[in-house]
């Protein structure tokens, strides 16, 4: 991968050259040849990796093994994207429906890709960060709805994760005591995405990858051997719309893959420096094996809940029943079963923990830095990147948000404030609308360069998402004055 800037910069010089003048080789390093070549000048932090600043950024590869090697940001969406909600999902839907909703979950998916594609699409309209060209539609408006929503999300999101993590490390080893466990695995995360780039996050993402996925996969494999395995397939593999639970199709279209992944992938893009339609078939392919694999993981764990539990009255509604699937399977496979569950479920929710603070980091601070900036946040001496203040600042707030909400959970001695919950969860929902709403509003204009403006196909898709997304919301939003009607 990172092979690429020297090409790229080679080419750049080259073409100079053959213009024939020193000044004239001098522009062509900074934008002109590069942004010809579909390189990028890179700014900020991605400046200071490539070397000199305005030295030409990567070219964009041809061949499908060139396409193959620079896979990566894919991969750290797949895995911030899918937590342990996930598979309390999709476990619960093999136990209760056995194969028949995997169709749901696939169009959440491709819906989900398209979403992603035309995200992307529009970072790669010109070096600007998503928040800044969100400002052409607006101003300050839709950054200010959603930094109120990723704060919200940050509220809770770590506490949950953090602790889940330290629950299955002390399974792993019994041993270990929960607070000091827990506070070494929080600052791992923090750490790492505080002074490592964002190259070394995607290195050990890459590792944790292959630990969950073959682990997942191998479970799903080993669930096939059970006896009442082929005749759950074969009763359960028709797809079916189940009338009476209109609210488990919903959860598992809105569910698998999150909305503030979607967002940060445009950042990895931009860490990458990945600019120009040139790189757009570079970034469909990176997004499509990101959406397979987690399309494994959904049907995996599908597979596990279905050859365990279907038919059986079992319903997976929580972490603890998580944990209780996989000691079912350690009873029926053997030790190694119940190791690698849990070492597979580990692999999980760390990433999630690493990938959702980075996540959330870069949303939540490229909302506070265009704030602060507009309208001169395109400032290249304030890009964004992971060395950005606001970077920094954004994974303070995850860290003080997630250790003052596990002590204050247990020092007055319940779960979590029911009430913000729904809140922030309702607010949360409409991420995804609003993501809809600004790609139709930006990604049709005559300014935006044809090879990368909305067609037919992509207006389609995104209108879909519009409605299906909105309905999930408001889903969401009955929801939560329920239950704060019924608190």
């Amino acid at each position: 991968m990172e092979q690429n800037s020297g090409t790229g910069a080679a080419r750049g010089t080259g073409a100079a050259r053959e213009a024939g003048a020193a000044r004239e080789a001098g522009a062509a390093r900074g934008t002109g040849a590069a942004q010809s070549a579909g390189a990028t000048q890179p700014v900020g932090a991605a400046a200071r990796e490539a070397g000199a600043p305005g030295e030409a950024g990567p070219v964009a590869p041809r061949s499908w093994a060139g396409h193959l090697r620079l896979l990566g940001p894919g991969v750290v969406l797949a895995l911030a994207s899918v937590g342990a909600s996930d598979m309390v999902t999709t476990l619960n839907s093999g136990a209760e429906y056995g194969l028949a909703l995997i169709w749901v979950f696939t169009l959440g998916l491709l819906l989900k890709f398209g979403l992603s594609e035309a995200i992307t699409r529009l970072q790669l309209t010109a070096d600007r960060s998503l928040f800044s060209h969100i400002t052409d539609v607006g101003g300050r408006l839709f950054p200010v709805v959603l930094l109120i929503a990723e704060l919200l999300v940050g509220l809770f999101f770590g506490a949950g994760v953090a602790a889940i993590t330290t629950l299955i490390a002390q399974a792993l080893f019994p041993a270990l005591p929960f607070w000091p466990t827990l506070v070494v695995i929080l600052l791992s995360a923090v750490v790492l995405l505080w002074v490592g780039r964002y190259g070394i996050v995607e290195k050990a993402m890459m590792g944790f990858a292959i630990l969950m996925f073959l682990g997942i996969v191998s479970l799903a494999i080993g669930s096939a051997g059970d006896g009442d395995a082929q005749a759950t397939a074969a009763q359960t593999i028709m797809p079916i719309y189940p009338h009476t639970s209109l609210i488990t199709v919903l959860s598992l279209v809105g569910g698998v893959g999150g909305a503030t992944g979607i967002m940060a992938y445009t950042f990895f893009v931009q860490e990458k420096r990945w600019s120009g339609a040139a790189w757009k078939s570079v970034v469909r392919v990176d997004l499509a094996f990101s959406y397979l694999l987690v399309g494994l993981f959904a049907v995996s764990m599908t597979v596990v809940g279905a050859f365990w539990l279907y038919g059986q009255g079992h319903s997976i509604e929580s972490n603890d029943a998580v944990f209780m699937v996989g000691e079912l399977i350690g009873e029926r496979l053997g030790g190694w079963a119940w190791i690698l569950f849990l070492l597979s479920f580990f692999a999980v929710t760390y990433t999630s923990l690493l990938g959702g603070f980075q996540g959330i980091a870069y949303v939540t601070g490229d909302c506070l830095r265009v704030l602060r900036r507009y309208p001169h946040q395109d400032d290249p001496a304030h890009a964004m990147s992971s060395d950005a203040v606001e970077f920094k600042a954004a994974l303070i707030w995850l860290t003080v948000c997630t250790l003052g909400l596990l002590t204050v959970e247990q020092v007055l001695g319940f779960d979590r404030p029911v009430t913000l919950v729904l809140v922030y969860a309702a607010i949360s929902s409409f991420i995804l609308p609003v993501l809809a709403i600004v790609l139709l509003l930006l990604l049709n204009r005559k300014s935006v360069a044809p090879q990368l403006r909305n067609g037919w196909l992509s207006n389609t898709v995104l209108t879909v998402c519009l409605v299906l997304f909105t309905v999930l919301a408001g889903v969401q939003v009955v929801e939560t004055v329920s239950g704060l009607i019924g608190a």
